[in-house]
C-alpha cells in the first residue's frame, strides 16, 4: 500500500436536520483537491430478540426512505449520552415490548462508508421479559414471531432485503448451527 497525503482543508454543513447532517469535505489528496459529502448519522443500535422457545421476534415496518414495508430487527439510533446497551434496551421495549435480560453483542460496523459515519452495534437480545409495547408516534410496526427456520426461508426467499437483519439472521445460525 502506498503512502498517500490527506488533508481536509474546509468543512461545511450544507444541511443539518434531526436525524442526519449533510457535510461538505474540501480534501487535499497528494496534489490534487477533490470534495466529498458525508451524511453524519452517529451510532445505532440492533438486535435480533431470540424467546426461550428459540423463537424470534422481528418487525414489519414501513420505511420512507425506500417507500415500501419491510422485514427487519428493532433498531434505532442513540440519544446523547446513552450507551449502545441502554438504547438496545430501550428499543426493544418501544418496538416490540421486551425487556431484554442478556445481550450478547455480535460486532460494531460501519454500514456505509464510502458516504456516512454512521456506525451500528449489533446485538442478541435473550431472557426477555414482556412488559408492553411503547412505540414512538408515527412509527409504523407490526410485530412478528416465527423460528428461525422460517427465518432462514425469509433470507433465501429475498423477503428480507434489509442488511443488519439479513447480518443478524446469518450469524446467529453460523455461530449457533455450525453452518
Amino acid at each position: 500500500m502506498t503512502s498517500t497525503y490527506i488533508e481536509i482543508l474546509r468543512e461545511d454543513y450544507a444541511y443539518r436536520g434531526r436525524r442526519v447532517s449533510l457535510k461538505k469535505l474540501q480534501l487535499k489528496i497528494d496534489s490534487d483537491i477533490v470534495f466529498r459529502e458525508v451524511v453524519e448519522f452517529g451510532e445505532a443500535v440492533a438486535a435480533l430478540p431470540i424467546k426461550d422457545n428459540n423463537r424470534i421476534v422481528l418487525i414489519k415496518q414501513f420505511r420512507p426512505a425506500i417507500n415500501r414495508w419491510i422485514i427487519e430487527i428493532p433498531a434505532g439510533k442513540l440519544e446523547p449520552n446513552e450507551t449502545p446497551e441502554e438504547c438496545i434496551k430501550r428499543e426493544l421495549v418501544e418496538e416490540i415490548g421486551y425487556r431484554p435480560k442478556t445481550l450478547i453483542k455480535l460486532c460494531s460496523l460501519y454500514l456505509t462508508p464510502g458516504y456516512s459515519n454512521e456506525v451500528l452495534h449489533l446485538y442478541i437480545a435473550k431472557d426477555l421479559e414482556y412488559i408492553g409495547r411503547k412505540p414512538e408516534r408515527y412509527e409504523l410496526i407490526e410485530v412478528m414471531e416465527l423460528n428461525i427456520d422460517d427465518a432462514l426461508k425469509l433470507l433465501e426467499s429475498q423477503d428480507v432485503i434489509d442488511a443488519k437483519t439479513y447480518l443478524a439472521i446469518t450469524l446467529y445460525i453460523v455461530k449457533h448451527r455450525g453452518i
